[in-house]
């Protein structure tokens, strides 16, 4: 799956540290899904203000701490 996100420079980065992301899943059938992140983008926002990060996630199969 690709996924866009927009941000400042400071929460771009936070975003980038992280090795996986948790995401809600729809309507508490599945309610916490782990995914990593992988072929991160980073650029600017054509208007100077914000980052635009583009990545592919892949999920996490298992649990992790």
């Amino acid at each position: 799956m690709r996924i866009c996100f927009y941000g400042t420079d400071e929460e771009i980065t936070r975003l980038c540290e992280r090795p996986v992301l948790a995401l809600l899943g729809p309507r508490r059938v599945q309610p916490v899904l782990a995914f990593e992140l992988f072929n991160v983008h980073v650029t600017t926002d054509p208007y100077g203000s914000l980052f635009r990060l583009a990545a592919d996630l892949t999920e996490v199969e298992g649990e992790h701490p």
